[in-house]
């Protein structure tokens, strides 16, 4: 009796001292609380288990959901890749793209018919299904990693779609801006620093993607996670079963990259024509690696600079403040081999060097000064939330346990994290912005209108600027045209050379021969699984008879996607999930009636409401192109025209559009294969790419005949 008494008086005890307390000393409200230092955690990291072949294994055990999720990760060392480069990128989705016992097909239709989820990539896959499907799963998953086909047949087909991704870039300013900034800190004979494009992508050979897997593809690399309802002993078993008479091997030794710090600011450009908008990149390497102590130092730096959205200084400044953007941002990672820092945005044209001195304003600020003490306790603060919401997940214990063995990490590192958290001081911080950061050498890479390049001229330290095309490559700016060259010269001799004449005064004699044509174009291609094939059909006659159908046939039949038609007076067009037939009114009217035949180039200078500009030659893939402007008044859209200096000929075009809110958008089609046609030279192919979609046509019937009747020009595409 006595001692329960005594545990009740302690417990008393302890509770009514805070209230006594309270009433001793009235509380201040004007005074937040003191931060609380942060309590110790206990993860339960799994220990790694070595099968004979090599494989580590990492199993956490998680039976609240009947799913087990698998991580198979080779961790080979990085490469370059040179003149092929994307090759570790296609070879990552050849690994799913069949085995020496399934096809692609059938592999995804066992995976959908589970409900289950496989994607592979470069250094493994990522599978994950019920627990009563995990047999059959894994039989799927030991055959894509021990025994892949690398079908030909799929290579080209994902070559293709990469090709076809690459195009985006064109009208991607934040893509041009990565490219750039990725040789411009790296360099390219760093891996870091390698850029995709189509003609690498071309050299590559499904022998390459087999010497890949042979070479790097080894159990003795890899790391095994499995997550789940599954106990390590079940999860051994697995490993065992289906991974365990894996062959060994010898993998490569790791290379060593420099990486050439660069001295002083220098300024890279890429110019989007009519960009409203211009994208900044200001950024520099890191040499930081995974788990170095001043790591979580440097994270919490780059919150308070541009990592922690509303609460950021460039947030503040840039968008709160001056209005500049929508959000300006930093980052600052860590990496095996280098790391990067990177801040910028995207900022209206008229503000882009306003932005920069900004942002350049803010890293010199958090490198000379002290953080204030509210900033350094509101990062710890959201970092420590951040941290303790993401261990409700086991992914992320899996997660630690991999980084730990990948990066060899101490054996408490995630265990200390919020105790070192808490014990980072502002001088802690001062340290390492002097350390990391480079304000003076910084790599600042511009995507936007030329209208604005000037202004950038200041923010180089020699006082030049370094043109870069979208893949990161050096780019002279347009060079002058020869004296006497003009905009009609050049669609003169575009006119002539179609023609097969020598003389403009030649052209009206072939043009009574010539008074209609046909064009039957073809493609095909898929989006998301499903084949489609396209047939479009274009007919013109004297003087501006114009007529299109689109045409797109899938598994599910045909369907007519566009229809265009215009008998010289009046006309309409059709789309496909559209408002119907729009017929031609007002100003659309007019311009239809404008003479376009047999194409519209050689009616450019008889037409007052086009302006047509002959801008310089531009140098494109080591040719040269003159760079024609056509501009139509009152209008939203322009057009840049690029004829071949070798060949006269239209070789690409590219149309810009910008909507009611500002927005521009951009669509290129590439023209090729021109061939005679009964005296009329023709392209027999035409790409078109808009929005990162691209489409080739091939044509597969062409008629050129001095006259010709069709009811295709009142709308009626029947016969």
């Amino acid at each position: 009796m006595m001692k329960k008494i005594t545990l009740f008086a302690v417990a008393y005890l302890f509770g009514i001292l805070p209230v006594l307390a309270q009433q001793a000393t009235p509380l201040d409200r004007s005074v937040a609380p003191l931060a609380q230092p942060n309590p110790e955690i206990k993860i339960n990291i799994p220990e790694i288990v070595l099968l004979e072949n090599g494989i580590k294994l990492i199993v956490v055990e998680n039976h609240k959901l009947p799913r087990i999720s698998f991580q198979f990760y080779v961790d080979y060392p990085v490469e370059t890749e040179r003149h092929k480069t994307g090759l570790s990128e296609i070879f990552g989705e050849m690994l799913g793209a069949g085995t020496s016992t399934r096809t692609k097909d059938e592999i995804d239709a066992k995976v959908d018919y589970m409900g289950a989820t496989l994607f592979t990539h470069q250094n493994g896959f990522y599978a994950s299904s019920l627990k009563k499907h995990t047999p059959t799963l894994l039989e799927l998953l030991s055959e894509v990693v021990k025994t892949p086909a690398f079908p030909e047949s799929e290579l080209d087909r994902i070559i293709k779609q990469q090709v076809s991704g690459l195009e985006n870039i064109k009208s991607d300013p934040t893509a041009m801006a990565a490219n750039v900034s990725a040789v411009v800190n790296y360099g390219k004979s760093h891996p870091y620093g390698e850029v995709t494009t189509e003609k690498t992508l071309d050299m590559i050979s499904i022998e390459d993607i087999r010497e890949y897997y042979k070479r790097l593809f080894i159990p003795n690399l890899t790391y095994l996670v499995i997550v789940g309802d599954v106990t390590p002993k079940e999860g051994l078993e697995m490993a065992s079963k289906y991974f365990g008479d894996w062959k060994a091997g010898n993998g490569p030794k790791p290379s060593i990259f420099s990486v050439a710090p660069s001295t002083g600011n220098h300024v890279y450009f890429v110019d989007k024509p009519e960009a409203v908008q211009s994208v900044v990149a200001l950024t520099h390497t890191v040499e930081l690696k995974p788990g170095h102590p001043d790591e979580i130092k440097l994270s919490v730096l780059n919150r308070i600079l541009g990592g922690g959205g509303f609460t950021s200084r460039l947030f503040a400044n840039l968008r709160e403040e001056k209005a500049y953007t929508y959000g300006c941002y930093s980052s600052l990672s860590s990496n095996r081999i280098v790391g990067e820092f990177s801040a910028g945005g995207s900022f209206r044209n008229e503000v882009t060097d306003s932005a920069i001195t900004e942002i350049l304003n803010e890293i010199k600020t958090i490198f000379n000064e002290p953080v204030k003490a509210e900033e350094l306790e509101m990062a710890k603060k959201v970092m420590t939330g951040e941290f303790a919401r993401s261990l409700e997940s086991p992914q992320t214990v899996a997660s630690f346990a991999l980084s730990m063995a990948m990066n060899k990490l101490p054996a408490d590192y995630y265990t200390n994290y919020l105790k070192r958290l808490e014990a980072i001081t502002i001088a802690d911080l001062s340290a390492v912005a002097k350390k990391y950061l480079r304000p003076e050498n910084l790599n600042i890479v511009v995507v936007g209108n030329s209208e604005i390049e000037e202004k950038l001229i200041a923010f180089d330290a020699n006082h030049e600027i370094t043109h870069k095309d979208y893949y990161g490559e050096d780019k002279s700016p347009l060079k002058p045209v020869p004296q006497g060259i003009t905009a009609q010269m050049v669609i003169d001799n575009f006119t002539l050379r179609s023609f097969s004449c020598t003389s403009v005064t030649d052209i009206p004699a072939k043009l009574k021969k010539i008074g209609y044509v046909q064009i039957t174009s073809t493609a095909s291609g898929s989006v998301q699984g499903i084949t489609f094939s396209i047939e479009m059909n274009q007919f013109r006659a004297k003087t501006n008879k114009t007529a299109m159908q689109l045409k797109i046939v899938t598994p599910m039949g045909p369907q007519i996607a566009r229809k265009e038609w215009f008998d010289g007076e009046k006309g309409g067009s059709f789309t496909m999930g559209g408002a119907g037939i729009e017929t031609y009114e007002g100003e659309d009217l007019e311009v239809m009636k404008h003479p376009s035949f047999p194409f519209t180039q050689m009616h450019y200078f008889t037409n007052k409401s086009l302006e047509v500009k002959l801008l310089g030659i531009e140098e494109l893939e080591g040719k040269e192109y003159y760079k024609v402007k056509v501009s139509r008044q009152g209008h939203n859209e322009l057009v840049y025209e690029y004829y071949s200096l070798e060949t006269k000929m239209l070789t690409m075009t590219e149309t810009i559009t910008k909507d009611p809110e500002g927005n521009v958008s951009s669509a290129f089609v590439t023209y090729g294969d021109y061939r005679d046609v009964k005296g009329l030279l023709l392209p027999f192919t035409m790409e078109m790419n808009m929005a990162g979609q691209s489409v080739k046509f091939t044509s597969t019937e062409v008629i050129v005949k001095k006259k010709g009747k069709t009811n295709a020009f009142i709308g009626d595409f029947s016969e």
